[in-house]
C-alpha cells in the first residue's frame, strides 16, 4: 500500500528532474459556483512545465477565505419537558474551498511559452475540497438544546472542464490571467455531513486567475 502511494510522488519527481526548465506561478482569484451563488476569493500557487516550445502541463494548488453568511435554524429542547421545546437562533454558516488544478496548456496565437505575448488553451481537472462550519451566534444552553440543522462536513468533487488565457512575458518575469470552466463528475460527502449543502456547493464553477510566472532553468 505505502508503495502505490510512493509511486506517484517519486513519478512528479522524476519528471521535475527530467525537465530544464519549470515555472513558479502565484496569484490571486476569484472562483464562482453557479446555482450556490458562493464567490471565493483564492490565493494560488503551481507549477508550469513545458513540454515543448507550444504546449505545457501546469498543476496548481489554491485555498480561499472563508465565506461566511448569518443564517436561523431552529433549536429542539433535549429533554420534552424543557419550556420552550422550540426556539429560533441565529447562526453564522461558513464555507472554505481549497483544491488542486491540473490541465494543459497550448499557446496558439502570438508567441510561446517562453517569448512575448501569446494566447493558450487547454483541459483542466479540478479536485476540490469544501469545509462547512456553523458557530451559533444566539446564547443558548447546549446542554439543553440540540440544532435541528447545523452546518458542518465536508465535500469532495472531482471535475473537467476548459481553460484559457493570455500572458506577456518581460524581463523580469511572465504576467497572465486566465478563465476556466468545469463540471463536477463527482461528488461526495463527508459521514458528518449536514445542513444545506446545495446551497453552498456547486457543480459548475468558473474561475478567474491572475498572477506571476517566474521560470528557472536547470
Amino acid at each position: 500500500m505505502k508503495a502505490k502511494m510512493l509511486l506517484p510522488i517519486i513519478l512528479v519527481i522524476v519528471s521535475f528532474s527530467a525537465k530544464a526548465q519549470v515555472g513558479l506561478m502565484i496569484g490571486p482569484g476569484l472562483n464562482y459556483g453557479f446555482g450556490s451563488g458562493q464567490l471565493f476569493k483564492t490565493l494560488n500557487l503551481g507549477v508550469e512545465i513545458p513540454r515543448d516550445e507550444s504546449a505545457s502541463i501546469i498543476i496548481r494548488a489554491y485555498a480561499s477565505l472563508k465565506n461566511s453568511k448569518t443564517d436561523s435554524t431552529y433549536a429542539e429542547a433535549i429533554d420534552l419537558m424543557t419550556s420552550p421545546s422550540v426556539m429560533m437562533v441565529n447562526v453564522k454558516n461558513g464555507v472554505t474551498q481549497f483544491g488542486i488544478q491540473g490541465g494543459t496548456r497550448r499557446y496558439f496565437i502570438g508567441s510561446n511559452f517562453d517569448y512575448g505575448f501569446g494566447l493558450y488553451g487547454g483541459t483542466v481537472f479540478d479536485f476540490s475540497f469544501y469545509k462547512l462550519s456553523s458557530k451559533v451566534i444566539d446564547a443558548i444552553d447546549e446542554s439543553a438544546y440540540r440544532l435541528q440543522t447545523s452546518n458542518k462536513g465536508s465535500v469532495f468533487l472531482l471535475s473537467f472542464g476548459l481553460q484559457g488565457g493570455v500572458k506577456k512575458q518581460f524581463a523580469f518575469g511572465t504576467l497572465f490571467t486566465d478563465l476556466s470552466l468545469s463540471y463536477a463528475i463527482v461528488a461526495a460527502g463527508s459521514s458528518k455531513l449536514s445542513g444545506d449543502a446545495g446551497s453552498q456547493v456547486s457543480a459548475l464553477n468558473f474561475g478567474w486567475t491572475i498572477g506571476f510566472r517566474k521560470d528557472l532553468f536547470f
